[in-house]
């Protein structure tokens, strides 16, 4: 009786292995970057995070957060904009954002560009005179919040805030802008 030793099935050459193992891998890294570049999930990440800076009080990143070509519905350009909420949440001794219901919806002109973030969000927190006012006339709002992004130029991680809308919001006018007559 004569045995056969069989011989094991011979591994795949080295090239081929590592060609395989590239492909998975850069298979993976480029869906990872599709689903994290998506213009929706950009739009949620950077309306959380905007909360966040504003939160910390860190004005360098919201300002980096808002578009120079930044206006909304009570007047206000980026410069008076970021004064006016330097201004009104300085007054927090401690501050946080709860956001409620967080949609997002694509631009209809090029949804890859812009978009619109809706929610509400409630305040936590106390302060002085002006932040308890703040806080207590922003919680009893019915209407949500409209924050309108734009991504700025080719880059699919960089998306700037354009505009900020709450038609049932009644900013009340700072002291500087009191004196000056503006609002």
């Amino acid at each position: 009786m004569s045995a056969s030793v069989s011989s094991p099935p011979s591994p795949l050459p080295p090239w081929l292995r590592w060609g395989l193992v590239g492909s998975v891998v850069l298979a993976i890294g480029v869906g990872a970057f599709w689903q994290y570049g998506r213009p929706e999930r950009q739009i949620r990440v950077h309306t959380e995070k905007l909360l966040r800076a504003v939160e910390q009080r860190n004005w360098d990143q919201v300002e980096m957060l808002v578009s120079e070509a930044y206006s909304d519905g009570w007047g206000l350009d980026k410069q008076r904009a970021l004064a006016y909420s330097r201004e009104i949440f300085g007054q927090f001794f401690r501050l946080r954002f709860q956001p409620q219901a967080l949609q997002v919806q694509l631009g209809p002109g090029d949804p890859s560009r812009q978009g619109q973030a809706t929610l509400w969000f409630v305040i936590e927190g106390s302060g002085g005179p002006l932040a308890n006012l703040t806080r207590d006339q922003v919680n009893a709002l019915e209407q949500p919040f409209r924050l309108n992004w734009q991504r700025r130029g080719g880059e699919p991680f960089r998306w700037e805030l354009t505009r900020v809308e709450n038609p049932e919001l009644q900013l009340p006018p700072l002291p500087a802008q009191e004196q000056t007559g503006q609002r």
